[in-house]
């Protein structure tokens, strides 16, 4: 018996199960604690993962990269459409019903496939390792990223109908956070002093602050807030289009019109930052980039955090908005715990201490695992056959909703419905109800 919580990350998912003893992080097909969220179409078969990796640059026309982020857009979301498409390979079309899709080729046969549809399969691969884990569960819970309007919720309830599987709540990511902190710390709280933390979620490809106070067997979200389009996939970019250029410059090729060849400067650049979190110096080699002519180039940190400095502003701003809407001084935060994929970046701590007035930030949750351990609690409180200890948790509604409504004399033929009443913010921002 066990409960089953998944962190869908746009980069990578975790798959985590409570049972009995506590939460275990499920290992993929190649023992993995992670797998990356990455879907192709080959001759033969469907993949999913770490299998993907290893041909995408081959295969990048049938490779589906960060499908996540496709939720529910449509065909009228041309800017977020255009931002997403900076970083992915596969061919983007439109459906009459103004949804959209990717078009593959497999087998030969060209097939035009919706988002929830490949997520789908995704979904039902993720399943499989469960199953390899002795897990066989179909009820999950899975988590999505604060910001998401219920139409992304519903793509994800969309894709578990199709997978044949049961989500019994689409959670955020600020929820499943607060969860993981508070309800494993519940000795170390106080019953009546209230202890308020800031959880800064900076990942691949969003960030997301979070504002919570906690007392024992007590969490209450107060603010949180998002910038979807800032991620460690924007450092990369920049690192990208520089070193693109260059070699343009250089040889009369740009690279950065050959999507294999963008693959493979994002792939470096991804381990250049990496690097320069620690070193103040990286190199970026690529063999053979373009018409067998090498890319070789040294990085420092000061040219680096130059590159970033518009998206560190954009950081900077997104604190300070936070603490504003959370209408709370810094100094009444107890703690600063750094997640996510690009906390360990030089020029995002110091903007972060600055802001927050803290010389020291914690990390003392696994920045990897604590969504899908949160999603997992979750998915056990859900369960009537776990028995956990109780733990009350008070949401953050990030959406205003609106109530409008009309009558009609039903008796009369044509009747036209009377003036319409509407109900403005019935649910105003920042209350708990209705719960993501």
């Amino acid at each position: 018996m066990a409960a089953i919580g998944i962190d869908l990350g746009s980069n990578k998912s975790v798959l985590a199960a409570t049972k009995r003893r506590g939460i275990d992080i499920v290992l993929n097909g190649e023992s993995n604690r992670s797998t990356p969220t990455l879907v192709a179409y080959t001759t033969a078969e469907r993949l999913i993962g770490d299998a993907v990796k290893t041909q995408v640059k081959r295969n990048f026309k049938n490779s589906i990269l960060y499908l996540t982020r496709f939720l529910g857009l449509n065909a009228t979301c041309k800017e977020q459409l255009a931002q997403e498409m900076l970083f992915c390979p596969q061919k983007l079309i439109e459906f009459s019903n103004n949804k959209i899709g990717f078009e593959v080729v497999q087998d030969g046969q060209k097939l035009q496939l919706t988002v929830e549809q490949i997520l789908a399969f995704y979904i039902q691969k993720l399943k499989v390792f469960y199953e390899k884990a002795e897990i066989p569960d179909k009820d999950m819970v899975i988590s999505i990223p604060s910001y998401a309007s219920n139409t992304e919720r519903q793509a994800i309830l969309d894709a578990c109908d199709i997978a044949e599987v049961n989500c019994l709540r689409v959670i955020s990511e600020s929820t499943a956070i607060t969860y993981n902190y508070g309800f494993f710390r519940q000795k170390d709280l106080s019953k009546d002093k209230k202890r308020t933390v800031a959880f800064v979620d900076f990942g691949h490809s969003k960030c997301t602050i979070t504002i919570a106070s906690f007392l024992q067997g007590e969490a209450q979200i107060l603010v949180h807030n998002s910038d979807r389009n800032l991620g460690g996939r924007n450092f990369d970019l920049e690192i990208v289009n520089v070193i693109g250029k260059e070699f343009a410059d250089k040889y009369g090729d740009d690279p950065l019109k050959a999507p294999r060849c963008r693959l493979r400067m994002f792939e470096a650049a991804e381990k250049a930052r990496k690097m320069l979190s620690s070193d103040t110096e990286s190199n970026i080699n690529i063999d053979y980039l373009l018409n067998e002519e090498d890319l070789n180039r040294k990085l420092g940190r000061e040219e680096f955090e130059k590159m970033i400095d518009p998206h560190v502003r954009r950081f900077a701003a997104l604190i300070t908005e936070t603490l504003q809407k959370a209408n709370i001084n810094v100094d009444d935060i107890d703690n600063v715990e750094m997640i996510g994929d690009c906390t360990r970046t030089p020029a995002l701590l110091a903007v972060t201490r600055q802001l927050f007035n803290k010389e020291e930030l914690n990390r003392t949750l696994n920045s990897l695992e604590c969504i899908a351990r949160g999603a997992a609690l979750q998915s056990a409180i859900l369960n009537p056959t776990f028995q956990v200890k109780s733990f009350a948790m008070k949401d953050y509604n990030n959406l205003p909703v609106n109530i409008s409504y009309g009558f009609k004399d039903l008796s009369k033929e044509n009747a036209s419905a009377s003036e319409m009443k509407v109900y403005p913010r019935f649910f105003t921002q920042g209350q708990k109800f209705p719960l993501t």
